[in-house]
């Protein structure tokens, strides 16, 4: 069976990072693109900015991950 035959899983990233430069989104991409080819899975994933950009993944998602980020998240409420 090949990857575009088997089921996708959709994986949500959330950049808690609010604009602030870091290595840990890059490396969970990478993470999951090593992942997907090692296991010849149909897996997609889509990033989103939620303290910088106000961006909420819906409930389509199989998985759900979440960086870090600089203080926190209470500290930026309102700005």
């Amino acid at each position: 069976m090949t990857s575009t035959e088997k089921t996708p899983v959709k994986v949500a990233i959330i950049d808690l990072y609010n604009g602030h430069p870091n290595q840990g989104m890059r490396c969970f991409q990478d993470i999951l693109d090593r992942y997907k080819t090692q296991h010849q899975l149909n897996l997609s994933y889509e990033v989103f900015d939620l303290r910088g950009n106000n961006q909420i993944p819906d409930l389509n998602f199989d998985v759900y991950i979440s960086s870090g980020g600089p203080g926190s998240p209470i500290d930026s409420e309102g700005s």
